[in-house]
Parts: C-alpha cells; sequence; structure tokens
C-alpha cells in the first residue's frame, strides 16, 4: 500500500499551520544569537573557488571553475573533496537510501505515529492498531499482528477507505479472522465507522461522531465504548451490536462517555464518565453479571475513569483523572474498591502540584503496574519527601506500596510532533486519547505497552514496547539505521569522507546513545565519547578528520571549542575574551572560523593551530551566518560574509549583512531588508536567505529575499516561479517558502527549509542549478529541515524528517536522509 506524498500531515493541516498553529511548517525562522548551527560539508568549507577578486572592492558573482588547491608548505592540507562528481546526475540517476527506518512503526511527518489499542486472538495473536503506515520500511495498514513469534503486518488491504485516512483507535477479535475496528480521524471532525473485517471483507456496521476508547465481544455480541454517539440508533458511550443490529445496553443507555471495558468470566466491568447505565444510577462505574447490573457507584468528581483491573485477591482498582480536591492535595486518580467504598490508594499519583492521570491498569506477579501522565506516586510531588519520582510509568503492591517500575526511564526523542496532552483538559479536546502512555496488554508475564512513547530504557521501537523479567523489549519491526530524534547538525569529513551527526538524538540504529557526535559507517552509527554537560551549538569535521563542536558550558558561563583527541573530548583554549560563540565553520584548510559576541558586539575569530586571534570586531548585534570564501590568495586571511541583526560592520553602515575582503568590512548594497536565516559562499558569489516579517500595521514588509543573491552590484531574487520555484501553499493567507540551510556542490546550491509548493509539488529540498530549482528526489517530507552534508555518494539532509519520495517511490527516512546514486540492479 502506498500513500501519495501529498497525504502528508503538515498538507492536511496547512491552513492552520498558515495562521501558527505549527509556526515551524508555513512561517520562518526566527533569529537567534546562537541559533540551531549550521554544520557539515558548508558552503564556506568547501574546495577551492573563485568568487570575485577583492580589488573590486566588493565581490563579483564569481565565474570560475572549482580548484582543490594545495597547503603551502607547513600548512595542514585541504584534503579531497567530498562533493557528489556531480549533481545533475545524482538527480537525474538517484534515489533514497532505504535504509533508516527505525523499530516499532512509523508514519507521515507531523503528528506522532500512535498505537491507540491492543487485542488478543482467541488462538494467542496480538493486534496492535492506531495512526501509522509503515512498518520498518515496509508499507503497512494501521494494524499490525504478532503471530507465531513475530509482529508483521496485517496482511489485508481493504478497498473501504478509512475516513479522514488516519487510523483506527479500537480493535476486538471475535475469532482469528474476523475483526472489529473502529475508524479515527487525526486531523477531521471526531467521528468515524465501525467495521467488521471478515475473509468476506470489510462490512460497515455503524457510524459516528466522536471517538472509540475500546471494544469487546461478549457472548458474540460486539460492545463498542468510548466519547461517542452512534448514528444508528443515538446510543451514548455505549453500544452493542448483535450480528444484525445495534441496540443499547441491557437495560437502558449510558448517559456519558464510557472509556473502559474489563471482563472477567461472565462479567463486564464498565468505567467513564456516566451516572447511569443500564437502567441504574452508578457514577463512573457498573458492572453487567451477564443478567443484570450492579453499581459501584464512584463518588469521587473528576472526569471519569479510563482504566479498570482485578487483583489477585479479587480486588476492584480504578484509574483516570480524579480527586477529592483538584486544588488543595495535588493527588488522586487511582483508587480501589474496598468491599464498600472507593478510597484513593496511598497517595495516588501527581504531576507535581496537581493530581496525575492514570491511563491504564494491569495486575501481574502480585504488582498493580500503573501507566498514565504523572510525575510522582505515594503524595504531592513537590515539598513531600514520602513522594516518589515516576516517569508516567509506577507498579504498587499490597505488601510494600509504591515503588519505581524498573529502568522505566523514557528520556527520548521522536522526530514528530506530539501533543502536550495529559488527559485531564475537557473531554472536548478528547485529550485521554493523545496520552503518550495509553495502553496496555498482559499475555502471559509480559506486558506489552503502547502509545505515543518513542521508547523506554534502550528498547527503541515507536509506539510499542514490551516488559518482562524486569526488561524493557523493543516491539514491532526491527530497527533499520533512523533516528530517535533528528539530526540537527551534519559534517562530513576524514579520508572516508564519514558523515558525522550531532542532535537531540536518544537512538541511532535502535541502540542508546550518548549526547555526542554519531559516526556513520559500513557498521552503522557509531557514538564518540559523551560530551561535557554544555550546551553544543554547531559542528564541524575537516578533511583530515579533526572534529570540532562549539559549545557553551553554562556552570563556568564560558564558551569552549571541544575537539576529539580519539578518547575524550578536550577544549582547544581559552574563549574567554571573545565571549559567547555563535556560528563555527571551517576554512580551506580545515581550521575553526568562529563568531562570537561580547556584550553586545560580535566579532570574528580564527584558531591558528596555537592559540585563537581576531580577525574583524565591530558589529553592533548577533550574527547568524558566517561563511568563508573558498579560494584566496592567501589562506590565513580569507574573504568572508557575515549576516546578522546588526546595522554597522566597524565603522561602515551595513544592513544585516557584511563583506569582509581580507582587511576590512564593506556593506553589500543596501543590505537585508528582513531578518537573516542563513548565507553561503560559493564559486557564484554569495547569496542569502531571509525571513518573512511584518510591520507594525501587519503587512509583509516589502523586500525580503527568499533566496537573494548577489550579483556584484545588486541583490537579485531567485526563489520564483520563473525559476521553477512554485508559489507557497495559502500564499494569499500568509504562506511563504523559507530557506534553513544552503550548501555548495560544485556551481550547483543544494537547499531545504520549509517550502510548500502550492501545486502538491515535492516539497523541502531542492538544487538550484545556476537556473532553475530541481526537487531532490520527488522532496522530503519534514517538520524542520536543518542541515545539509555532501559526499561522494550524495546529498545528505538532517531534521525532524519522517519520509522521502513521492508516490510508488516513498520511503519512511527517520531523523535523516539520505539521497544517493540510484544502486545498479543485480
Amino acid at each position: 500500500m502506498r500513500t501519495p506524498l501529498r497525504d502528508t500531515w503538515t498538507y492536511r493541516i496547512a491552513a492552520f499551520l498558515v495562521v501558527g498553529v505549527v509556526f515551524t511548517a508555513c512561517g520562518d525562522d526566527s533569529p537567534d544569537p546562537a541559533p540551531v548551527p549550521d554544520a557539515g560539508t558548508e558552503v564556506d568549507a568547501g574546495t577551492e573557488v573563485d568568487a570575485g577578486s577583492d580589488d573590486a572592492g566588493v565581490p563579483d558573482a564569481g565565474d570560475n571553475e572549482p580548484d582543490a588547491g594545495s597547503g603551502d608548505g607547513g600548512e595542514p592540507d585541504a584534503g579531497t573533496s567530498c562533493e557528489p562528481s556531480s549533481v545533475t546526475d545524482l538527480l537525474d540517476n538517484g534515489e533514497w537510501d532505504p535504509r533508516f527506518s527505525i523499530g516499532g512503526v512509523s508514519g507521515m511527518d507531523g503528528h506522532v505515529p500512535h498505537i491507540y489499542d491492543l487485542a488478543k486472538t482467541p488462538s494467542g495473536d496480538l493486534l496492535a492498531t492506531g495512526y501509522f503506515r509503515w512498518f520498518g520500511a515496509q508499507a503497512s495498514t494501521p494494524l499490525i499482528r504478532h503471530q507465531d513469534g513475530q509482529w508483521r503486518p496485517e496482511p489485508r488491504t481493504w478497498s473501504q477507505e478509512i475516513p479522514g485516512g488516519a487510523g483506527f483507535s479500537a480493535v476486538a477479535a471475535k475469532d482469528d479472522t474476523t475483526l472489529a475496528l473502529a475508524t479515527n480521524d487525526t486531523f477531521g471532525d471526531r467521528g468515524g465507522e465501525v467495521w467488521i473485517q471478515s475473509p468476506d471483507g470489510v462490512q460497515v456496521i455503524g457510524h459516528f461522531t466522536g471517538l472509540v476508547r475500546t471494544m469487546a465481544y461478549v457472548r458474540d455480541e460486539l460492545w463498542v465504548a468510548g466519547q461517542f454517539q452512534l448514528e444508528e440508533n443515538g446510543a451514548i458511550g455505549l453500544a452493542i451490536w448483535d450480528g444484525t443490529a445495534w441496540k443499547l445496553p441491557p437495560g437502558g443507555p449510558a448517559d456519558g462517555s464510557v472509556y473502559e471495558l474489563m471482563l472477567q468470566g461472565d462479567d463486564v466491568w464498565v468505567g467513564g464518565a456516566f451516572t447511569r447505565v443500564g437502567g441504574i444510577s452508578s457514577n463512573k462505574v457498573a458492572k453487567w453479571n451477564g443478567s443484570r447490573w450492579e453499581s459501584y457507584n464512584f463518588p469521587i468528581a473528576g472526569n471519569g475513569v479510563y482504566a479498570l483491573t482485578l487483583g489477585d485477591d479479587g480486588t476492584l482498582y480504578a484509574g483516570g483523572t480524579f480527586a477529592y480536591d483538584f486544588n488543595a492535595d495535588g493527588v488522586g486518580s487511582i483508587a480501589r474498591w474496598n468491599g464498600v467504598r472507593w478510597e484513593m490508594l496511598d497517595g495516588g499519583v501527581s504531576t507535581g502540584f496537581y493530581p496525575g492521570v492514570v491511563t491504564d491498569l494491569v495486575f501481574n506477579q502480585g504488582k498493580l503496574h500503573v501507566g498514565g501522565c504523572f510525575n510522582f506516586v505515594n503524595g504531592q510531588g513537590y515539598g513531600n519527601p514520602l513522594a516518589l519520582q515516576a516517569n508516567a510509568l509506577a507498579l504498587w503492591s499490597p505488601e510494600s506500596g509504591w515503588e519505581n517500575w524498573p529502568q522505566a526511564i523514557s528520556p527520548n526523542r521522536t522526530v514528530w510532533y506530539a501533543p502536550s496532552f495529559c488527559g485531564d483538559e475537557p473531554p472536548v479536546t478528547f485529550a485521554v486519547w493523545e496520552v503518550p502512555i495509553q495502553r496496555f496488554l498482559l499475555d502471559g508475564d509480559r506486558i506489552y505497552v503502547a502509545g505515543t512513547l518513542p521508547s523506554i530504557d534502550g528498547a527503541a521501537s515507536q509506539s510499542i514496547v514490551s516488559y518482562e523479567g524486569g526488561q524493557w523489549r523493543a516491539e514491532g519491526a526491527e530497527p533499520g539505521h533512523g533516528l530517535s530524534g533528528g539530526a540537527q547538525m551534519l559534517a562530513v569529513g576524514g579520508e572516508q569522507c564519514t558523515v558525522h551527526a550531532l542532535g537531540d538524538i536518544s537512538h541511532a540504529g535502535g541502540a542508546a546513545v550518548p549526547r555526542t557526535v554519531l559516526q556513520f559507517t559500513d557498521a552503522g552509527w557509531q557514538a564518540l565519547g559523551e560530551l561535557p554537560d554544555m550546551e553544543c551549538l554547531d559542528l564541524a569535521v575537516n578533511a583530515q578528520g579533526d572534529i570540532y563542536v562549539a559549545c557553551i558550558d553554562w556552570d563556568s558561563v564560558q564558551s569552549q571549542l571541544l575537539t576529539w583527541s580519539g578518547t575524550e573530548w578536550t577544549s582547544l583554549g581559552d574563549l574567554s575574551a571573545h565571549g559567547f560563540i555563535s556560528k563555527l565553520t571551517l576554512d580551506s584548510l580545515g581550521r575553526p572560523w568562529l563568531t562570537s559576541m561580547v556584550e553586545s558586539t560580535s566579532r570574528v575569530v580564527r584558531w591558528t593551530g596555537t592559540q585563537f586571534e581576531l580577525v574583524a570586531d565591530g558589529l553592533d548585534g548577533p550574527v547568524f551566518a558566517l561563511a568563508l570564501r573558498p579560494e584566496n590568495d592567501d589562506p590565513d586571511r580569507p574573504a568572508f560574509v557575515v549576516a546578522g541583526e546588526f546595522t554597522h560592520a566597524g565603522e561602515v553602515p551595513a544592513r544585516r549583512i557584511a563583506h569582509w575582503n581580507g582587511t576590512t568590512f564593506e556593506a553589500l548594497g543596501d543590505g537585508l531588508t528582513t531578518s537573516p536565516i542563513t548565507a553561503a559562499y560559493g564559486p557564484n558569489g554569495i547569496f542569502a536567505s531571509t525571513n518573512h516579517e511584518q510591520d507594525m500595521d501587519g503587512n509583509p514588509v516589502q523586500g525580503r529575499l527568499m533566496l537573494g543573491h548577489w550579483d556584484g552590484t545588486a541583490w537579485r531574487e531567485l526563489a520564483t516561479p520563473e525559476n521553477g520555484m512554485p508559489g507557497p501553499l495559502n500564499e494569499e493567507q500568509g504562506g511563504v517558502h523559507s530557506f534553513r540551510k544552503l550548501a555548495f556542490a560544485g556551481t550547483d546550491l543544494v537547499v531545504v527549509g520549509t517550502i510548500f509548493p502550492a501545486d502538491g509539488g515535492p516539497t523541502h529540498a531542492y538544487v538550484f542549478n545556476g537556473e532553475r530549482f530541481l526537487p531532490i528526489g520527488g522532496g522530503v517530507s519534514a517538520l524542520t529541515m536543518d542541515d545539509i552534508a555532501l559526499t561522494p555518494d550524495g546529498i545528505w539532509l538532517g531534521g525532524n524528517i519522517a519520509e522521502a519520495g513521492r508516490g510508488e517511490n516513498l520511503l519512511p527516512t527517520v531523523g535523516m536522509a539520505h539521497f544517493r546514486r540510484r544502486a545498479a540492479a543485480p
């Protein structure tokens, strides 16, 4: 099953993006004195080319061919170029690398993949369903099955269209081949259909507004529960399909939502937000014993009961969002039935000052396993020495009370947008469906945990993991080389032109990694030693393989330029006199150059090999971009361009961009009318991209350059329809393109950013060949595009990337994308 590229999260919510629901998708990048940095094989660290002479005062557009050059005696060698030999040939004969999938399941760009529900068939197969469309590198329906010891996509494809195209929120199995499914539209008005899938095909048996949370077969009848109203008979919260028609619960309807169904022998327990069900009064919890309803009236205030389970001794436990006083004691949301009434369980769960939320419960091996949205158990978190920290998972036993769930740590990252719902928001938001820890399923002694979680501990499998015997295990698809988190910084260097990555990454290729630089080799990702506890802003690697990372040490409140010795990270030297680093790049011989800021003034500094040396000073504002001219008569004194939020470069008036000719600053015409995002210096001259901004009256600032080229006398906009760049989506509502990174391969300019063509064409990644913009491999689907690196075998892109390609060539590529020369057929 393949899905066209236009069916992406960002396209489907584009109208919302324009007005700022997700600013990064249709807006521009806000300037920052230390933005997410340039890195990798940048325009200013490539092969030596002439970009115009200095004697004209202002650089011309340049017209010479690249020349690798050679170092002077005693100087470092520039090394071999890592650029592709021909970008044009690569675009004509390239393909996206399929190796960068992840474990578990994955989906389109934007909204995080989600497993909403788990079920077991009579023969013991496990089912998982939700919102996803990839199983490893394989296209998948939003339903997977665990059979004979391994997960695989449910092999059926449906002629029946899923309303909204998102997936399913609930699943139940009548037998091994007959399943009930409730559809879910993540993006549109909440509503859907109830399906029966059998060997004969799909039968749509019901339609509803709202969402279904759980379903179960009870003596061959399908019970459907959730926050919904069924169109066919008007049932609210709970409806029953008897095989031919819909009916109300025995005795009468529920008068509110039903979030939980628990089956125990002939008994059916229901939990929710109702006050009556089956003709009896019973607040939030009731039981159908096969012949009549029994009340377990739950008087504690709150949104409702989301989970029920029974202990080994038959004690009934309830979880959800409830408290005696939401503002006073800050605890609640888990209770037990003592045989007469409900009582809060040992201080409950807390987010700190307020009660937490419990989304599911399971009792196993004498302990109650608790999942949801909470930070503490055993009382209010702050100022309470008895409270235990807990990251959404905890254990409780009748003998010893609360304890930590072993290894239940998840400082784990994802490239997708995860709504920050906890489950205690107003019911109209359907918040409980978006809690990261969503569902448990007990199979023997193994507990499956599902939701939007990217991983737990070392088990990196998006949306589903399992726990048994004190160990967490990955579930779903086997991982490829994809990343948990995006590669915000890329660099290429060393004799083998090795790709290096740095970013907010917790797992690479399914393995947990420290916060450090990763190297991609034939064996996959290799992590260097953990970086010091600093904020690291930029990455660069030279042809000799020297690795540099620019960081700020907030403990000592100063910048450090770190290098990898082969065994540890060491500082190059004292930078305290130069303030805080904002940008890092390399000169043509592989030596670091920096921009930094001292109080309100920025400067350019270089590393001579023994010390930091001031090159230029007097920029009266922060610098966002530094790009060196690739070819210079004296490699110690290259020309360069800086861009930022300044008005003067030394004594020279220069609005937001200035050129250093080797001895002095000079203006580039009237400068830039809006804040710059990035700049590049290549064989064809100087290029800059800027933000879309509005004046005090709310009107767009005129003269903004999406991608401007300094032709030697004036700035010229390149990103025009005449040059092959299609107009932006929803342009009339303020939709714009913005280019975040630029990198030269010879005279071709690789550009990435927020690019949403109005015609539904390729997104986010293009090459400008001097005449036209050409898409890279059908485009990339991503929340952010953060960096570019070039190697002889292709173009590497980093960011919050989920997919690449179009149509039949669409594939998952998570955190990283690599467009390579097409592999020869065997």
